[in-house]
């Protein structure tokens, strides 16, 4: 029995030895050269068997380029890093029973296929969008970094028309839609689609101010596995990270923005000051700036700086009035007395210097002062900002903040301060001797 089951494996073996038909045409073809050689076949067999060995052999090569072929494609890989999103991608979100949406605000993608949202919602589709939390400005200002210049103006403006737009879908339909915003911005944007009978999920990396559509764009179908099944677990996680929506007013409060405050604000006033081709500075007295930077203040206006000094007129009543906010002595006299030795030092710097400094007084009682440093639009440069101070009644310390040309609220205090000159009145200032 031994001796049968190894002559039957033998057998097995050369039957599927991938080399079968060709060992096979080796021995008809040595069989009909022998009969041949003998005699013992005629010519007309012979031409026969010879036809039908080079038909065999023909087949057999057949075979073999389609193995080759077969080889090829599988040692180049299909490309994985698009630049494009794939052709069929809103045809297979249509027509698909789940569907999660994750980006910064994805108002293109909301707005192009909300008529295919709503036929899937109405037929019982899920859709979940995750979108940045809109009501976060800091947060905002991060996500805009991650857009084209012609699209990141305006970011939360945007993200909210997309969750606008969700939310009427939703009571149009009454359908399974979700809204969820990112407490952070997504490290991707995903499409995860699922149907019946498939999967897929297409991922977008994200760019640092991209000039076009940002990328790599990368996509996987379920029947791929290991990185569908890493970036569709990625999505899921991405989702239960994020707040559903509305937002409860407590969340709403977190996540203002609100400015920094600081106490001093270091070298890097005087920095800016020492860069600057133009100061505007406003205050009550300025009596300790002017005193503790009056050597800089020399070098400056000596170099061509452009230099405007609006103070407190020490014979008004809003002398009074800085006098009685004073945390330390509220006395107008002691205030009129350090507005007058700033005038004082500030005609010393006309005369020795002979340069463009301009001083005038505002009856008004200011509430704050301000340091701008080329703040005018033709003047601006990277030290460019807003130096801010805010007078506090008879509370120790004046809370300091800095603007600068991009931030909100920039050209409201620039503004203001330009009102105070244009209304304030000039002081005659005497010529270099």
């Amino acid at each position: 029995m031994s001796l049968l089951r190894a002559s039957a494996r033998a057998v097995h073996r050369v039957l599927t030895d991938d080399n079968f038909d060709l060992w096979l045409l080796t021995a008809a073809a040595g069989v009909f050269t022998v009969l041949g050689i003998v005699n013992v076949a005629e010519a007309e067999v012979l031409s026969s068997a010879i036809l039908a060995l080079l038909a065999a052999l023909a087949i057999a090569q057949i075979r073999s380029r389609r193995l080759v072929a077969e080889i090829a494609d599988r040692s180049q890989p299909a490309e994985i890093l698009r630049r494009d999103f794939p052709d069929d991608l809103a045809r297979r979100r249509a027509e698909a029973d789940d569907v999660l949406l994750i980006g910064i605000a994805m108002a293109r993608t909301v707005q192009a296929a909300r008529d295919d949202f709503h036929r899937a919602l109405v037929r019982g589709a899920r859709l979940r969008v995750l979108v940045v939390d809109p009501t976060d400005d800091v947060l905002v200002g991060q996500a805009a970094m991650h857009r084209p210049a012609g699209r990141a103006a305006l970011l939360s403006q945007r993200i909210m028309t997309t969750i606008e737009e969700l939310e009427e879908l939703k009571a149009s339909t009454q359908g399974n839609l979700e809204i969820r915003v990112a407490p952070f911005v997504p490290p991707i944007g995903v499409n995860l689609i699922r149907s019946r009978d498939a999967a897929s999920v297409t991922v977008q990396q994200p760019e640092l101010r991209p000039a076009s559509e940002p990328g790599p764009i990368m996509h996987f179908a379920e029947s791929d596995g290991g990185w569908f099944s890493f970036y569709a677990q990625q999505a899921e996680r991405l989702w239960e990270a994020g707040a559903t929506w509305p937002l409860p007013p407590s969340r709403r409060l977190r996540t203002m923005a609100r400015p920094a405050f600081v106490q001093s604000f270091g070298p890097e006033l005087t920095n800016s000051m020492k860069a600057a081709t133009e100061l505007f500075v406003t205050g009550v007295a300025r009596n300790t700036l002017l005193v503790e930077n009056y050597t800089e203040f020399e070098r400056w206006l000596r170099r061509g700086c452009t230099i405007r000094m609006l103070l407190i007129e020490p014979s008004s009543a809003a002398v009074e009035v800085a006098a009685e906010r004073y945390y330390a002595e509220r006395s107008p006299a002691s205030t009129r007395s350090r507005i007058e030795q700033s005038l004082r030092l500030l005609s010393e710097l006309a005369t020795t210097t002979g340069g463009a400094l301009e001083v005038r007084l505002t009856r008004h009682p200011i509430p704050l002062g301000v340091v701008a440093v080329d703040a005018a639009l033709d003047r601006r440069t990277e030290y460019s900002a807003l130096f801010v101070e805010y007078y506090t009644y008879q509370a120790e310390g004046e809370p300091k903040f800095v603007l600068q040309p991009g931030d909100p609220w920039f050209a409201q205090f620039l503004a203001e301060a330009e009102i105070l000159w244009r209304t304030a009145q000039r002081v005659s200032l005497p010529d270099k001797k």
